[in-house]
């Protein structure tokens, strides 16, 4: 019998700017799960000054950023998602 999988996985990306120019991406924001599987990353990679690259990692657990998207983010009714994402499917 095999148990549901616990712990963070997977990653999503949150943010990339791109030079318009050159076509490198110049910062890119992403989340994703810790190895050990018990906590998120914020991985903020930054190239935008020539010749200076930087990484900045946060750590959260799961538990933390569920209750801080509760407490700040906008909640939208189950019906209203349902609307869009059925809009969004007829498209394409």
């Amino acid at each position: 019998m095999s148990t549901p999988n616990a712990g963070v996985h997977g990653t999503l990306q949150l943010l990339t700017e791109i030079d318009p120019v050159s076509e490198m991406i110049r910062r890119a924001v992403r989340l994703e799960a810790a190895p050990d599987g018990r906590s998120v990353l914020l991985i903020d990679t930054d190239s935008r000054k020539p010749g200076i690259h930087r990484e900045i990692r946060y750590e959260i657990t799961p538990a933390e950023l569920i209750a801080a998207i509760r407490a700040r983010g906008t909640e939208l009714r189950a019906d209203l998602c349902e609307e869009q994402h059925a809009g969004v499917a007829g498209h394409g």
